[in-house]
């Protein structure tokens, strides 16, 4: 597991329990590490745009997948046109972020 799929999913829980840890023992090293990464890992996001990236990758597949499930019987080429044209817009507005 990579530190993004950590943070995304297990962010809140871990810096709790790095809180807690703190409170009971004194030591607040933990808490300040997960503080860092968290702070870190927004940075990136902000930075990068990869929120957005990932956004528009998501829009792209939604719109294949709604084509595909929309066109049961289109035959090969009308899908390799279709998909085609929306990786083609997915590039498009990546080059504009």
């Amino acid at each position: 597991m990579d530190l993004e799929s950590i943070l995304a999913g297990n962010a809140d829980l871990l810096q709790t329990i790095a809180a807690l840890n703190w409170a009971q023992t004194g030591d607040a090293s933990m808490f300040e590490k997960i503080a860092t990464l968290r702070v870190g890992y927004e940075l990136y996001n902000r930075v990068s745009g990869q929120r957005e990236i990932d956004a528009l990758r998501n829009q792209t597949i939604a719109a294949i997948v709604k084509y595909v499930n929309d066109n049961p019987k289109a035959k090969p080429e009308d899908l390799k046109k279709e998909i085609s044209k929306h990786i083609f817009d997915f590039a498009h507005k990546l080059e504009q972020l």
